[in-house]
């Protein structure tokens, strides 16, 4: 089977820079299905999404936006680490995530936990409040400098059955307790501070055990696909489009400038 071709910050750039219609740019392939869902109310679902490959990706082709400056371009990105950190004044042009990623921001929306039975919440407490003390400790050594490591999956940092740190994954991470200022900062607001993929995956070990009366027996994807299948809160997206909106329009003058013009 022949593989599909990477996305390439050039490609991408190639492509702008060849466009006469307004394009939108996120992070990745799964983006472009949320975003699209998410701005159906506002008729823009037709605006062209791209996937960038990436954050990294993003900010590159961002970099290079005089290159087609001709054409409406708007960035859309998570805010991950930056979160914590703040933003970098350079891209304050881009639209980013209310929480740590839009993952985040449908969890909140969605109110997904309500699927919980009622036997599970206090274990489901108990796994948030493990994992939260890692990722306070994360986030801790990402503001000293150093790369952020937040791509282990739950089993691995609280395997199933349990619902304490694995002793072996804190003994590679050389994990410390953060300080409880942190920590308290992650566990009140984890739905918004917490990475988005380990809200989904604690939940799912939930919503697919075998001791519910209710199984529902589906995948990060599908639970993502429910989210956006309940009601969208207006005052986590209402924002995102009306900024979305508001960055297309602002570039068109610019737009019929360069087509007059030419």
């Amino acid at each position: 089977m022949p593989t599909r071709n990477p996305i390439t910050v050039e490609r991408l750039v190639g492509v702008l820079r060849r466009s006469q219609t307004p394009k939108i740019i996120v992070e990745g392939e799964t983006d472009v299905i949320i975003y699209r869902r998410l701005l159906e109310p506002t008729g823009m679902q037709h605006t062209v999404l791209h996937a960038a490959g990436g954050r990294n990706k993003l900010l590159s082709i961002y970099e290079r936006r005089n290159e087609f400056a001709h054409v409406p371009v708007v960035f859309i990105a998570d805010r991950d680490m930056w979160l914590f950190s703040g933003i970098k004044p350079e891209y304050d042009d881009i639209i980013w995530t209310h929480g740590y990623s839009i993952e985040n921001d449908l969890y909140i929306s969605a109110g997904l936990e309500d699927f919980l039975e009622t036997h599970q919440t206090d274990e489901h407490g108990k796994i948030l409040d493990a994992v939260c003390t890692w990722f306070a400790f994360e986030v801790e050594a990402f503001l000293k400098g150093d790369p952020a490591y937040v791509a282990e999956g739950l089993d691995e940092i609280v395997p199933r059955g349990r619902t304490n740190l694995n002793d072996e994954f804190c003994e590679r991470r050389s994990f410390l307790p953060p300080q409880e200022k942190r920590y308290q900062q992650i566990r009140e607001a984890y739905a918004l501070h917490l990475r988005g993929k380990l809200l989904f995956q604690i939940l799912l070990r939930f919503l697919n055990a075998t001791d519910r009366e209710l199984r529902f027996q589906t995948t990060h994807h599908g639970l993502l696909a429910i989210a956006l299948d309940r009601p969208i809160s207006s005052r986590l997206f209402d924002k995102l489009r009306t900024d979305l909106h508001a960055k297309l329009e602002e570039q068109k003058p610019e737009m019929a400038s360069q087509t007059s013009v030419s």
